[in-house]
């Protein structure tokens, strides 16, 4: 009996299909492995630094704080001690908190002469007047040097809203009519607060700088004016420029 064409061809079909599949009928098939995703770990934060505000920190206060009695006693020492001086300086007046006017220039003083220069300067530095003085008469004079007009010393520092800044070498006198206390005090500086012991009424501060205690700051407040020269540039003893009085002419 002959096999059947179908059966023959059947296997045969089957056999090249799976050869043709590169397998075998008893093969499993090869199933892709799922891709794992890459995890990337992100690079941890720099911690934010706090900005502190710098804390202003108090002036240090003196290791021995001195007595308004200690200080005037160092003020009447450079008094005594002042020969010469040359000084710039800024002045400001204002009232009730105002400021009205202002004026700047230098300052010359000469003990054995007796003898006191005061030159007024304008913004830009140049002279507008000068005034020289033997604090008994007063020369004023123009920008070119020329004489205006002769004045008492007493009718004139009476017209100044600051005389003490015009009353080195007589800074003793000065204190002994005052009576004194401290105001504040750091180890750099003092402020030292007089008042009259009689007649007008009006507050003078005198801030002294260490070593010596000379003022660098003179404030003089009365009602609501206040009066403040700041010095600056400040020579003391040391030789004056020639002819500095030479235009004093009584």
């Amino acid at each position: 009996m002959k096999p059947s064409i179908n059966k023959v061809i059947f296997p045969f079909a089957l056999s090249f299909i799976l050869a043709a599949c590169g397998g075998s009928p008893t093969e499993e098939p090869v199933v892709p492995k799922p891709e794992i995703p890459e995890v990337v770990v992100p690079a941890p934060k720099k911690p934010v630094q706090e900005v502190k505000t710098p804390v202003k920190k108090p002036a240090p206060a003196p290791k021995t704080a001195l007595s308004a009695d200690e200080l005037t006693v160092r003020l009447k020492k450079w008094d005594k001690k002042l020969a010469t001086l040359e000084t710039a300086f800024n002045q400001t007046t204002s009232y009730d908190g105002v400021e009205v006017s202002r004026s700047g220039g230098k300052l010359f003083y000469d003990r054995a002469q007796n003898r006191l220069r005061l030159d007024t300067m304008s913004p830009e530095g140049d002279l507008e007047q000068t005034a020289i003085t033997d604090k008994k008469d007063i020369v004023i004079l123009d920008e070119a040097g020329n004489q205006v007009t002769t004045l008492s010393w007493a009718d004139w520092q009476q017209g100044q809203p600051n005389q003490a800044l015009f009353d080195f070498g007589n800074y003793t006198a000065l204190v002994e009519r005052h009576n004194a206390v401290v105001k504040s005090q750091t180890a750099k500086e003092a402020v030292l607060l007089l008042t009259p012991k009689e007649g007008e009424e009006y507050q003078l501060l005198l801030t002294l700088t260490a070593p010596d205690y000379f003022p660098q700051t003179i404030t003089i407040m009365s009602d609501l004016m206040t009066t403040e020269a700041v010095l600056k540039n400040i020579q003391k003893n040391q030789p004056l420029p020639g002819a500095v009085f030479g235009g004093f002419k009584k």
